[in-house]
C-alpha cells in the first residue's frame, strides 16, 4: 500500500495531505504554542507517574478542562507496574492514551492492551526494547510506536549514538510489519520544540524515505487523531 493511500478501518477514512503536519506530542502550554505556529495540529499531552491508581474523578475533571483549552489531548503514562495501563485503558478518559516505553514487561503489556501509542519502547535501555513479536502485534492491535527527538538533545554523544541505533533498528521492524507510527519532538518546554522540517530530518536519520518521513507527522498521526471523533 502506498503511502498516499486512503484508509477505511472502522475509523473513518483519513487522506493524505503533504501540506498538513501534526505535533502528536507536546507537554506544556509553552511548548504547545509555539509547536502551534509550525504545524496544522497540536497534541497537548498530560504526563502522569503512576504507582497505583490515582483519583479518576479528578483525572477526569483535568482531563476535560485540558480538553476545553487545546481540543485535542493525550495522556502519556508512566509506569513501572504494567497493571495499571490495563486500569487506565478500561476508563472513557476521551484523550488519546500513551505509554512511555522503556521497562519490557510496561512495552508489552501497552501493545496487548492497545493503547494509542507506545513512545519510545527503548528509553533507558541498552537494546530497543522491540522486536519482532512485538512489531507483528503491534500491527495488529493498531498500536503506534512514538519516535521522540526529546531525549536525543539532552544525551551525550555516546548515548546519542546508541539511541539512533535503537531507533533505526526499530524503525526496521515498523516499517516491515506496517505498523502505525509518528515522529514528534515530546517537547517539555519550548526549546524543545522543533518544526516539521526537522522532525522529519530525524525520520531520514533513522532510515525512512522521504515520503515515510512525511507521512509520519501527517497520514499516521491523522488516522491517529480520528479516534478522537
Amino acid at each position: 500500500m502506498s503511502v498516499g493511500t486512503p484508509l477505511e478501518d472502522g475509523e473513518g477514512e483519513v487522506s493524505f495531505s503533504r501540506d498538513h503536519f501534526v505535533e502528536m506530542d507536546v507537554r506544556s502550554e509553552e511548548a504547545y504554542e509555539l509547536a502551534s505556529e509550525w504545524f496544522d495540529e497540536v497534541v497537548f499531552t498530560k504526563k502522569l507517574v503512576l504507582d497505583g491508581p490515582p483519583d479518576w474523578g479528578e483525572l477526569k475533571d483535568e482531563l476535560r478542562l485540558l480538553r476545553e483549552r487545546y481540543e485535542k489531548v493525550a495522556l502519556l503514562l508512566v509506569t513501572s507496574r504494567p497493571g495499571l495501563i490495563k486500569e487506565v485503558k478500561k476508563r472513557n478518559l476521551r484523550a488519546l492514551l500513551y505509554v512511555q516505553g522503556g521497562d519490557m514487561r510496561v512495552n508489552r503489556l501497552a501493545i496487548e492492551n492497545g493503547v494509542d501509542a507506545l513512545i519510545s519502547p527503548w528509553f533507558g535501555r541498552k537494546d530497543p526494547g522491540f522486536d519482532h513479536t512485538l512489531a507483528g502485534m503491534a500491527a495488529r492491535r493498531g498500536v503506534a510506536i512514538g519516535f521522540s527527538l526529546a531525549p536525543l538533545l539532552s544525551a551525550g554523544p555516546y548515548e546519542r549514538v546508541q539511541i539512533l541505533r535503537f531507533m533505526r533498528k526499530t524503525w526496521q521492524l515498523v516499517d516491515k510489519y506496517g505498523v502505525p507510527r509518528f515522529i514528534t519532538s515530546s517537547a517539555e518546554t519550548k526549546w524543545e520544540v522543533r518544526g516539521p522540517g526537522d522532525l522529519m530530518g530525524l525520520g531520514r536519520n533513522i532510515g525512512m524515505d522521504a515520503p515515510r518521513a512525511r507521512a509520519s507527522l501527517n497520514f499516521y498521526p491523522r488516522r491517529i487523531l480520528s479516534r478522537l471523533k
